[in-house]
């Protein structure tokens, strides 16, 4: 029976395209929003303006932001539930062949160890494996939902995140309240008492490291020596400011799974009805791409033209963050879909689907490359030395050369080195590792 399911589950032939595409795309390009919190001082000081503030590093942080922030692990997040769906096609009535289920929480049960891994041996404190391999395990039971049902339980939850951002705005709107009497208060001379002082004193520092450049700000500068020493001395140091980093990163926990969850089910729902997988109609991605990117660049861009003007005072569409990210989403998948229905298009993209069918690999090949590498101390030593259009552009010369790389490799392999392990792991069986010499030889399972 073991051996029959395991058959039927890694025919190649039943391998979708357009999702390796897809993956591909998200897999790599993840890398552009990843690298600010890889390289920089993204977590020390909340400030991309340090060390540079170019015209470069402006334009470089409002586009990459606008049109990739929470967009490609939203798109990945869409295959993850997709993903549920197909491994989980063999359990959808009530006498299942427990396989599946045995197959489904040890696959992501690994895929959390190779988390783990990655935050603390690889050093890459923003991991997310962790994250989507707990969500999985979670989502398993919702396979039998109707895409409906599905999508109505991704609702409640986005709601819950918008309530959450909401009440957020609503306790900082009230702080800026009053510390605006305070500030009137003392203008006219009223005695403070020693809470009040200490409330205006926080409004005003908080107030400078908006406004003020880094260089500019006593704290700040602080807080630079702070983290060059922790990322340009001993390994020991460089490896426990990545684990109070990863402590910090993991204080947004809830939030960030309620994220996860919520677009995996929205996912699953959309492989049920066709569309994460390319099978709806045209008129479909095209509404989806209209109205995703309306959404999407309405809410965003504003929201990041008013945050790098670097003012005091609330910006409203920061409650609709969850939002505007889903409908950007949305607006990729759509074009990668409506790009794919063309010669020309399919074409320039099939490259991706090399690291779409290796995203293991990838991803954990490239916090090995950047933590260990390029901004490690024993390294290159360039953490902190850039500016984000540098790191951008580092970004991009990283995924072009990945890109040749995976399709090299997948010439003469039938997998990515960790994919094989993770499947080998998983199907508790060593697999096949280089491509067979024969269409009909048993491939490696998919990742779809």
């Amino acid at each position: 029976m073991k051996s029959e399911l395991l058959v039927s589950r890694v025919n190649d032939a039943g391998r979708i395209a357009s999702l390796d595409i897809i993956r591909g795309i998200a897999i790599l390009l993840i890398l552009v929003m990843n690298i600010r919190s890889m390289g920089s001082y993204a977590i020390s000081l909340f400030d991309v303006r340090y060390p540079t503030w170019s015209s470069a590093d402006y334009w470089a942080t409002l586009i990459s932001w606008t049109l990739l922030e929470g967009t490609q692990r939203g798109l990945l997040e869409l295959l993850l539930g997709a993903g549920i769906m197909i491994m989980a096609r063999r359990a959808m009535t009530a006498d299942g062949p427990v396989e599946v289920a045995d197959i489904h929480f040890r696959r992501n049960l690994w895929l959390c160890m190779f988390g783990l891994a990655n935050a603390f041996l690889l050093l890459w404190w923003g991991d997310i494996l962790l994250s989507y391999g707990l969500a999985a395990v979670f989502l398993f039971p919702f396979r039998k939902l109707g895409p409906k049902a599905q999508c109505g339980v991704a609702a409640v939850i986005v709601a819950a995140l918008m309530m959450y951002s909401a009440h957020s705005y609503r306790t900082e709107t009230s702080r800026l309240q009053q510390a605006e009497q305070l500030v009137a208060a003392e203008t006219v001379g009223q005695t403070l008492s020693e809470a009040d002082k200490a409330a205006l004193k926080d409004h005003r520092e908080r107030l400078a490291r908006r406004t003020q450049l880094p260089a500019e700000n006593a704290r700040a500068r602080e807080k630079i020596a702070e983290a060059d020493k922790a990322h340009h001395s001993t390994f020991a140091a460089y490896w426990n400011v990545q684990r109070l980093d990863w402590l910090v990163a993991m204080t947004y926990f809830w939030t960030v799974q309620g994220e996860i969850v919520a677009t995996m089910l929205i996912g699953m729902a959309l492989f049920q009805w066709g569309v994460v997988q390319g099978q709806a109609r045209r008129s479909l991605y095209w509404s989806m791409l209209i109205l995703g990117y309306g959404i999407g660049f309405t809410l965003r861009g504003s929201y990041w033209l008013e945050v790098l003007e670097f003012q005091p005072g609330q910006r409203w569409q920061g409650n609709l963050r969850e939002v505007s990210r889903l409908a950007m989403t949305f607006g990729h998948l759509a074009l990668i879909h409506l790009m794919a229905r063309t010669p020309i298009g399919y074409r320039a993209m099939k490259i991706f689907e090399a690291p779409g069918r290796m995203p293991l690999t990838v991803y954990l090949f490239t916090s090995f490359l950047m933590m260990w590498i390029v901004f490690a101390p024993w390294g290159l030593g360039l953490w902190g030395a850039w500016g984000h259009a540098k790191l951008v552009a580092l970004s991009l010369a990283v995924i072009a050369a990945e890109l040749v790389a995976t399709n090299l490799w997948l010439r003469h392999f039938a997998t990515g080195p960790m994919e094989w392990l993770w499947k080998s792991l998983t199907y508790q069986r060593r697999l096949p590792f280089r491509k067979p010499s024969s269409v009909n030889a048993e491939p490696a399972p998919s990742l779809a």
